[in-house]
């Protein structure tokens, strides 16, 4: 192995000679990690942990082998668990499956039922070696089922019984989320969230947005949708809002910051961006800090406006999106903020993506015969051609 890495020769090798190649070392790996298994059993049968002042096996590697935390506990679960389990050590001895692969199958068998478990380690350890970890898992699920339809429904009760949500904020006033969701509940969630956390392309150029991101605004596109129903439980006496507050001659100057009711900063862009949302009720204070205006009388799109736009622009009416009506918000071409009025000819339908897209970056919409057409930055096209949605020139009834 060492004059291997030493020669460097893997470019001699083409095609179907570099698969080989690869399988050969993952059969190697496989090899080295049942050795290191074997050492690591002696080591803890010795009680080298103890003598190095370590809880147990798996602080030990952690502590003299450096491995992470979580390799760790995968290496001391082999230990504890390949001597039960012969057919898959077997396997794995031969190079056949990796480690991750035994530890599927231990997880799998230990919810198979005690008289059935033999056969279903051996059957799974005979399949292992033609798919990889995921697909085990599921075939041990499979697996599960038809040997213990009764199990499956212990799973779901169990899992039920799991579920919860947490949420924190940080300093700077970030929401975090942690989850834990039953497999319908997860399903449906896992179905909307991937929908709409599509990558999308803004003059044919590629989504700039990490995967992350694009759930995260997915997440949010989630929720405006919820607040924009108005059928939300009241609390407090009303429905759900977020009250942002800003003295007006800084929002109109874009200068200095908002808070919200948490006491959270809020920049004075983006409180111009929310002044559009209809789950976003701004406040805005006088020289004396005293109320001026407490969401100004339509604000925000009537439903028979709404209507109106749905017909004209079909769904967000940023060039080349397809979010339909139903997913986006009312933006006022002249801000509301600056005196913008909450008529047709001064809103255009925009996902939450493009809304943000709008505030941010220096687009402009303008309208040719009623139709909203966006002017993209230099930076995009220096010649600055007009661009429209092209589902805009498609009649849409309601």
């Amino acid at each position: 192995m060492k004059r291997h890495l030493a020669q460097g020769d893997d470019y001699k090798s083409t095609g179907d000679g570099l698969v080989e190649r690869l399988q050969d070392w993952e059969t190697v790996a496989a090899l080295v990690l049942a050795a290191a298994t074997d050492t690591a059993t002696e080591a803890e049968s010795q009680g080298l942990h103890t003598a190095h002042s370590c809880k147990n096996l798996a602080v030990l590697l952690r502590s003299k082998v450096k491995l992470e935390p979580a390799e760790a506990q995968r290496r001391a679960r082999l230990v504890h668990e390949l001597p039960a389990l012969p057919a898959t050590r077997e396997r794995m001895y031969a190079g056949e499956i990796s480690g991750r692969h035994a530890l599927v199958i231990a997880d799998a068998v230990k919810r198979i039922p005690s008289e059935r478990k033999d056969e279903a380690e051996q059957y799974l350890a005979r399949v292992a070696p033609t798919m990889h970890p995921r697909d085990l898992m599921l075939t041990g699920k499979y697996l599960r089922s038809v040997l213990d339809p009764d199990g499956t429904f212990r799973d779901e009760q169990e899992a039920v019984a799991r579920r919860e949500l947490r949420m924190a904020s940080d300093q700077d006033g970030s929401l975090h989320l942690k989850g834990v969701f039953p497999l319908i509940a997860g399903q449906k969630i896992k179905t909307v969230l991937d929908a709409l956390a599509k990558p999308r392309t803004v003059d044919g150029e590629k989504d700039p947005r990490t995967a992350g991101q694009r759930y995260a605004d997915a997440f949010e596109e989630v929720i405006d949708l919820a607040m924009a129903t108005g059928d939300l439980p009241e609390t407090g006496g009303r429905r759900p809002t977020v009250v942002v507050t800003m003295d007006f001659e800084k929002l109109l100057a874009m200068l200095g910051s908002g808070s919200t009711a948490t006491g959270d900063a809020v920049s004075a862009g983006l409180v111009r961006q929310m002044c559009c949302d209809a789950g976003i009720l701004p406040t805005v204070l006088g020289g004396d800090s005293e109320p001026l205006d407490l969401g100004r009388e339509r604000r925000t799109a009537s439903v028979a406006q709404r209507k109106a736009l749905a017909v004209r622009d079909k769904g967000c009416a940023f060039p080349g999106c397809d979010r339909p009506p139903g997913w986006t918000e009312a933006h006022h071409v002249w801000h509301w903020i600056d005196g913008g009025p909450t008529d047709l000819d001064n809103l255009v339908l925009l996902c939450v993506h493009h809304h943000h897209v709008m505030h941010e970056q220096e687009w402009r919409i303008v309208f040719e015969h009623g139709i909203p057409s966006f002017i993209p930055p230099r930076w995009i096209d220096v010649e600055q051609k007009p661009l429209r949605n092209i589902r805009v020139d498609y009649p849409l009834t309601l």
